[in-house]
This record gives structure tokens, sequence and C-alpha cells, in this order.
């Protein structure tokens, strides 16, 4: 009996463990990003405005993507703006490509946790389970934007980049503020999809399960815009900012690691997991 109870708690932690290791390198790079943890040694974050900090950020994110991007590069589109670029190619021959980003900026005097360090985690870790995948039937650029926060600055330009080079982009999907979920439903905003994209997010979410509201709204405020403007079939995707579930810390010095709902930014990102790993699989 004592190695049956415990053989069985051996499996149940396990599995615990197993349901809950895709999130540690999730809440790592979440922690370095809002100086809950140092960034690099003897380098903590405060914010994510002033150059330098922005700087660390930047190269912090393309070592995390180097790990599994097929290529990664900082492109400076100006002398202050730092995007991060990674690519994962697609296993068969196709020059179709899909856009899915966040920007990793603050405004000053702000960690930024839930805007948009979340954002950034959640982009970060879908990812990493992309490249995991046996096969991709379409192209995927991982963009981590700078100066959202000044006016879309970096996504403006690395959509314009794509514009000119006559990139075939499919779509362009963008993260902003996920990590609050007061009335524990779980719900998300889709915002300003086309009615293609937003057939697609409801039916891979009724497909998998994923029980929870999903609301369109017509919010431009963020990176999506950017595509949009130029052509692009894009969607942004957000905790329920029109529907008043958002949260109260917004450009705020208390948006701080410690307010960040885990469980609700795991289940998003679960959730947008599945949405990518059936878009590249088309």
């Amino acid at each position: 009996m004592l190695r049956k109870s415990a053989l069985s708690l051996c499996l149940i932690i396990c599995c615990l463990s197993g349901a809950f290791a895709f999130q540690d390198d999730q809440v790592t790079l979440l922690r370095k990003l809002t100086g809950a943890s140092p960034i690099a040694e003897g380098i903590t974050l405060k914010e994510r405005y002033e150059q330098k900090s922005r700087e660390y950020a930047a190269e912090y994110l393309q070592k995390q993507l180097a790990e599994f991007c097929t290529e990664t590069s900082l492109s400076n589109y100006s002398e202050t703006g730092i995007n991060v670029i990674g690519t994962l190619e697609a296993t068969q021959q196709t020059d179709e490509w899909i856009v899915l980003g966040a920007h990793y900026d603050s405004v000053k005097d702000c960690p930024g946790a839930n805007d948009n360090a979340t954002g950034t985690a959640l982009v970060y870790e879908v990812a990493k389970y992309l490249s995991q995948l046996k096969e991709r039937s379409v192209n995927v650029y991982i963009i981590f934007f700078d100066e959202e926060e000044r006016g879309l600055i970096g996504s403006r330009a690395f959509a314009k980049m794509l514009k000119e080079e006559e990139v075939n982009i499919v779509s362009a999907h963008t993260i902003d503020q996920m990590g609050w979920d007061e009335d524990g439903d779980l719900g998300i905003e889709l915002e300003m999809p086309t009615k293609e994209l937003e057939d697609f997010y409801r039916k891979v979410a009724k497909d998998h399960g994923f029980d929870f509201p999903i609301h369109r709204t017509n919010v431009t405020s963020t990176d999506h815009r950017a595509f949009r403007e130029l052509g692009f079939d894009a969607i942004g995707i957000t905790e329920e900012y029109k529907n008043k579930d958002t949260t109260p810390h917004y450009h705020r010095s208390t948006d701080t690691f410690e307010t960040v709902n885990l469980d609700y930014l795991k289940s998003t990102t679960d959730y947008v997991k599945k949405v990518f790993e059936a878009l590249v699989s088309h």
C-alpha cells in the first residue's frame, strides 16, 4: 500500500510539473522584464522607457529567441528605436508569412508588467511552442516592437519594411495587456479582426474547449493598427479592456510583476498556441 501510494504521489507530482513546466521560462522572462529579477548580472530594470533600459531588454529578448528561432536580429530602425525580430521558417517551401508580435517598451516610471511584459511573454512562449512542431506550412515572424508607447513607432517601421519588400503577409497578430482577470471568467477581446480572422479564432476556441467569453471590439490604439494602415489583415488580442475588466495599474508605477494574474496569462497563452498551431498547419 505504501509503495502504491508513493508511486501515485510521484505520478501526480510529475504530471503537475509537466503541466507548469512550460510556464517556467515565461515567468522568468516576465520577472526579468519587470525588475522582479535582474535582467543581467548587476542590472535590474525599473522601467523600459529610457534608451538604455530598452537596449538591455532588446538584447535579452534576442538572446531568448536565438535559442529556438531560425534567425534573429536587432533592427535599429532609427537612432532610438530597436525592434527584436525572430523568424521561424516553414518546414516546406512557401513565400507566405504570419506576424506574431507584442511591444516590449513601457511608459516612464512604470515597470510595465501588464503593459506589456505580459504580451511579450505570451508571444515568446507561443513562438517556442511553434518551433517544436514537426511541420509548419507558413513562415512566422516573431517580433517585439519598440516605442509603441510613443505612437506605434516600432510596429509602423516594421510594417513599412514588409510593405516595401513586398513580403507576402497572410495576417498579423499583436498581443497587448494580458495579465488581468478580476472577474475570473478568462475572457479576451479581439480588436478589429477581419471577419475571417474572428471566425478562425472562435472556431479554434470551440474545437479545443476554451469556454470563455470572446468579445469583438473596435480598439485601434495598439500595434495591430500599424499593419491595417498598410493594407495587411490584422488582429489585436487583449484582456477585457473595453468590457471593464482591465488592470487599474495602467501606466502607473504599480504595474508590477506581483499584479499579474499568471493563471489568466497561462490560459490565454494555451489558447493562442492552438490558434497558431492551426494557422501554421493549413
